[in-house]
This record gives C-alpha cells, structure tokens and sequence, in this order.
C-alpha cells in the first residue's frame, strides 16, 4: 500500500487517508513524508481521518507535539533563543547571530542527501546576499564531528555552523518541532521567524523581495 500511494502521480494525502482511514500506511505517511509541508490546521484535518485506534499511536502523539511546538515557532513569532557548540568547541547563541540582518535558521546533516542537494542554493543564496546583512546559521544533526566538518568542508559551506552532534535527538532540533530535514526558517533583525522551508530559488526569490 505504501509503495502504491508512491507510484500514483497524482496522489492527494487527504484522498489516500480518507480511502485507508483503518491503515498503519496513512498515519505514517502523513508523519514521515507531509509533516513539514502541511500547516498545522491540515494536520489536525488528516489526523480526524484516521480511526481512533490510529489516533491513539505514537505517530499521532508525535504529531499533535509538532501541533503543539508550532504555536511558538510559526511566522510571525519570535525565535525561541537555545544554546549550542559551534565548530571550535565554543558554546553560542541564536541570539548571538540576530539584529545584523536576515538570518536563516538552517537545519541538515552531512548524510542527508536531499540536505546535500539543497546546499548550493543556500551557498548562492549567502554569496549573493550576505554583503546586504543576510546570513546562515546551519544547525547540523549530524553523529560525528568528522562527518560533520568534512560535510562542511565538501559543499563549501562558508557561513556559521552548530550542533549537538545528537542525530534525531537534537534538543534545538526539538524545540523547534523539526521532524525532517533539510528545514529552514528565516528570521528578520528582531528575531521575528518571516518565512520556513524556502527552497531552491524561493530562498533568493524572497531575499530580493525585502527592502
């Protein structure tokens, strides 16, 4: 069923679900796949589709988290602050990084290949705006510090860097609800969050757009 939803090009999550509403296969792909693309209204949406039985897993749990960590992390809030290690050991802020200009919260991983796809045009992005005050903070959920920089070091990522080095149990990870990546929020000299997940030339395409 999972590799059917996959193989049909014009799939609709909300159809599938309302068609499977009783299968494991609905309420995953809706936590593993739509989570980060779906606003937290159509979540509760799909997850009233599901049997109450499936509404009861930790895959719903999980998600009405997400529902929960969005009220302070949705545009128009104000960043929520955390600590972290940088590359040389030092522990810094996200409030370090705020009130020069545009900053973009980004999260990634040296093994996550779409992360590693979507890096040239967050690389673009900086080499073009960063003269007019916009800048990266990449927060990487990588295991190892060597995997880490030398991911760093292979796309040429010249911006600021951060982690835990705890994977998927990233507490920065957490607190802003990110259940996939690569994810990204962007965030304006006040800290306010402007925009999440602007990929490819979305990014530079709302950069321009700023006065």
């Amino acid at each position: 069923l999972y590799l059917e939803f996959h193989d049909n090009r014009d799939r609709n999550l909300t159809t599938f679900i309302q068609q499977h509403p009783n299968s494991i296969v609905s309420l995953y792909v809706l936590y593993r796949e739509y989570v980060s693309r779906l606003s937290s209204a159509e979540i509760k949406q799909n997850i009233s589709l599901l049997d109450a039985h499936l509404q009861q897993l930790s895959y719903a749990d999980i998600l009405r988290q997400v529902i929960e960590t969005r009220k302070v992390t949705d545009i128009g809030q104000q960043a929520p602050d955390f600590s972290i290690t940088d590359v040389d050991g030092k522990t810094v802020k996200l409030s370090d990084y705020i009130g020069q200009g545009y900053l973009l919260l980004d999260f990634w991983a040296s093994w996550c290949g779409p992360c590693r796809k979507e890096n040239p045009n967050v690389v673009e992005a900086y080499n073009k705006y960063h003269d007019q005050g916009f800048d990266v903070l990449a927060v990487s959920l990588d295991k190892t510090k060597a995997a880490w920089l030398r991911g760093i070091e292979e796309d040429g990522l010249k911006y600021h860097h951060v982690s835990e080095l705890k994977y998927w149990n990233s507490d920065v990870a957490r607190l802003y609800g990110i259940r996939s990546i690569p994810s990204n929020l962007l965030i304006n000299r006040e800290g306010k969050i402007i925009a999440k997940n602007l990929r490819g030339n979305e990014l530079q395409e709302f950069l321009s757009q700023i006065p």
